[in-house]
């Protein structure tokens, strides 16, 4: 099923894409670029993404730490 619906969204993906060919203009601070509209929309969803994984994974790790640490405080003999 995970497969079929990956599949699906490899599809809608790629008519987005085939259907934004468009190149345009793009101004980001001091740098500015040519590039396919879709291409760019797929780059910064990306980014986007690995900003939302990264902050996600840092406050696992806080959150572990944390119950790692009452953890081994309850625990411990007195």
């Amino acid at each position: 099923m995970a497969l079929a619906a990956g599949m699906v969204a490899l599809v809608i993906v790629l008519v987005f894409i085939l259907q934004n060919l468009k190149s345009v203009r793009v101004h980001f601070f001091w740098a500015t670029w040519s590039i396919p509209l879709a291409i760019d929309l797929l780059l910064a969803s990306v980014l986007g993404g690995l900003v939302v994984f990264t902050v996600g994974s840092v406050r696992i790790m806080q959150l572990r730490r944390a119950t790692r640490r009452s953890t081994t405080a309850e625990g411990a003999p007195r």
